[in-house]
């Protein structure tokens, strides 16, 4: 890394509650190892408000996205649901993206079925293009659920580690591909296939953080995404400046902001 190169986390969630006010400490930690800007993932109203707050402290780094989480849809009553849509729908005019939003299989998310999670999610894709608005994906063990609902859409899928075939049919939709720490790990060989083979300008580097720690660590921050661009250069035979260089462009340009 040299001094003067500069990275972007491109999705990380530094306004959870786990971090509280750490976070007022953490960021500008965080800008001295050169990561420059922070999309944060948006999870339930409550978490929103840290993100704005978050937001004011740090201006030109912060960038907003909110969106009702599977997790949130999943284990609220309808009448909190509504209330929170309600209030998404007066904020996202005002945000870099929407999200996030998505499909969680998984059993503890399906106390109330498949259908509520899978209506909300229509629902966001709806509110993103009605706003022009990129969205950021949240989908496990729903993959072709999820597919079966995407038309040609703007934004990302996070946390991305299946294979080649399925990374296609999302590029196919215009999607980007956000990977974190889980390129790190020796025995995730199709996520390694999938960021050797798909266009650099499609990828995005993420830390999740405080989630999805790499190996051999249970807590981290984003300072991570450095490792897992050198393990995107090394994959992908490139420059480790090129990679950092066209994935903080890729996100610049998801967002439609101007790059410095």
């Amino acid at each position: 890394m040299t001094p003067s190169l500069w990275i972007v986390d491109a999705h990380c969630h530094w306004s959870d509650e786990r971090i509280g006010d750490k976070a007022a400490v953490e960021i500008p930690r965080m800008l001295a190892k050169g990561i420059r800007h922070f999309l944060l993932g948006g999870v339930s109203p409550t978490e929103w408000q840290r993100q704005s707050e978050l937001r004011d402290l740090f201006p030109d780094q912060i960038w907003r996205a909110f969106g009702l989480h599977p997790y949130f849809v999943a284990n609220q009553t309808p009448a909190v649901l509504e209330q929170a849509w309600s209030e998404l729908l007066n904020h996202a005019p005002a945000l870099e993206a929407l999200g996030e939003t998505g499909l969680d299989f998984r059993k503890p998310y399906l106390i109330h079925g498949k259908d509520r999670q899978r209506d909300f999610f229509r629902r966001h894709l709806s509110l993103a293009a009605q706003n022009k608005k990129p969205v950021i994906l949240h989908v496990v063990r729903a993959h072709e659920e999820a597919l079966q609902d995407l038309t040609p859409t703007e934004g990302m899928v996070h946390a991305f580690t299946a294979g080649p075939q399925l990374s296609k049919r999302y590029l196919d939709l215009g999607l980007h591909l956000s990977v974190g720490a889980k390129l790190l790990f020796a025995e995730t060989q199709d996520l390694h296939e999938t960021v050797r083979f798909m266009p650099l300008e499609r990828l995005l580097i993420e830390s999740d953080c405080p989630d999805q720690a790499p190996p051999r660590q249970t807590v981290h921050d984003s300072t991570t995404v450095w490792a897992i661009a050198e393990r995107v250069a090394e994959l992908k035979k490139l420059p480790f400046e090129t990679v950092v260089e066209q994935t903080r462009g890729n996100l610049f340009r998801l967002l439609k902001k101007e790059s410095p």
